[in-house]
């Protein structure tokens, strides 16, 4: 008795499920019938006359791609199985490749962004606003960032042909360069002063061993008993999201972080926790210095924690949620918006640092930390 209690349960789950499903497959045809009419139209003139024969289950990831791309989100994407598995290596931050981030631009052009000190992209002479023009012999154009960087990951050991165009010089370079396994550091740290005593950190993304590389740098400059400390978010691109809030924890104390709304304009605001460090801070970003870095730099300077020196920040107030599907690729959703501490949107505006400073185009001076360091010394005199 029991057990057919239990299967008519089951079979009425699934009678309300599927009319469900029935229910919403109708209104959508109701409401968009031609639209349905063409795709099918198209689906079936493909299988039945065209010269390029296409699998069914590649007329259906097209499909579903398309749909995502429909909503006109640059952040917003269909991810393959193998784009998918690609995401979840950088964000573990460990894969065979040749060492660099790749930034999607203005006019979808591929750049290099800070090539990591000593991989063989820094040692083969790659440097940042390189623009990528061809990967193995494949042209670029069209492609995207995410495909881009698939095709650069590999086996270690083997070789990678990569062309890219210089604008400083003018000309396109190509390069041999064989692939290793990439252990990425998200943190460097060093001493940039000795009177006053002051400390830097430089942290490169968000990835799931930033928040502890991070803390142990933090301890580090602690322990030293540095006067002052620069933290510098530079070409950082973003990353994981909840780690920007574990980072935020180590220099902030009770206070808001970040809130973000939904498309129904819920919100969720996002506090740190009583405690982090109080040593007199100053952040430095420029034009890459996106999304997770603008969640951390907008909360260190609308708390008054920090002062920001350098360029405008990227301007990606948009929080993306990951999906993943049953054909092993995942969905990768704008979700949710997100506002600094005192309510600024800053999706396509950026940040503005309290001190903007402009580093040269050629040449290694690196103006903006002189000017983080000058001012240091003058708070810790």
């Amino acid at each position: 008795m029991k057990d057919n209690k239990i299967f008519k349960g089951i079979r009425g789950f699934f009678a309300i499920f599927g009319l469900v499903v029935f229910l919403m497959v109708g209104y959508a045809a109701a409401t968009n019938w031609s639209g349905w009419t063409s795709m099918f139209a198209v689906m079936g003139l493909i299988k039945t006359d065209s010269l390029n024969a296409l699998p069914g289950n590649k007329m259906l990831e097209g499909a579903t791609a398309g749909i995502v791309t429909s909503l006109d989100d640059p952040y917003s994407r269909y991810l393959s199985k193998n784009q998918w598995e690609e995401l979840q290596l950088q964000l573990n931050a460990e894969f065979g490749g040749i060492g660099v981030y790749v930034e999607e631009m203005e006019g979808g052009k591929l750049t290099i962004v800070s090539p990591i000190k000593g991989t063989p992209a820094a040692v083969a002479g790659l440097k940042n606003g390189d623009i990528i023009t061809k990967i193995n012999g494949e042209t670029t154009l069209g492609m995207s960032q995410d495909d881009a960087v698939h095709l650069m990951r590999g086996d270690p050991g083997t070789q990678l042909d990569l062309s890219v165009f210089r604008p400083d010089e003018g000309k396109e370079i190509d390069f041999k360069i064989i692939r290793e396994i990439i252990n990425v550091p998200s943190v460097e740290d060093k001493i940039v002063s000795e009177k006053p005593l002051l400390g830097y950190i430089k942290l490169n993304q968000f990835h799931a061993g930033s928040a502890q590389e991070m803390a142990a740098s933090v301890n580090k400059m602690e322990e030293m008993k540095v006067k002052g400390l620069i933290l510098d978010l530079r070409d950082n691109g973003g990353g994981d999201f909840p780690v920007s809030l574990t980072i935020a924890d180590l220099f902030l104390g009770d206070s808001e972080v970040v809130s973000l709304k939904d498309s129904k304009g819920r919100e969720t605001i996002h506090k740190a926790t009583a405690g982090g460090d109080n040593t007199p801070l100053i952040v430095l970003v420029n034009k890459n210095s996106a999304s997770a870095s603008e969640i951390l730099s907008g909360a260190l300077q609308d708390n008054g924690r920090a002062v920001l020196v350098g360029e405008k920040t990227f301007g990606k107030g948009l929080v993306q949620t990951v999906y993943p599907l049953a054909d092993g690729g995942a969905l990768k959703l704008t979700t949710q918006k997100y506002f600094t501490p005192k309510g600024t949107d800053i999706n396509e505006i950026g940040i503005n640092p309290d001190h903007v400073v402009k580093n040269p185009d050629k040449g290694d001076q690196d103006l903006q930390l002189e000017r983080a360091i000058e001012l240091l010394s003058q708070q810790t005199q």
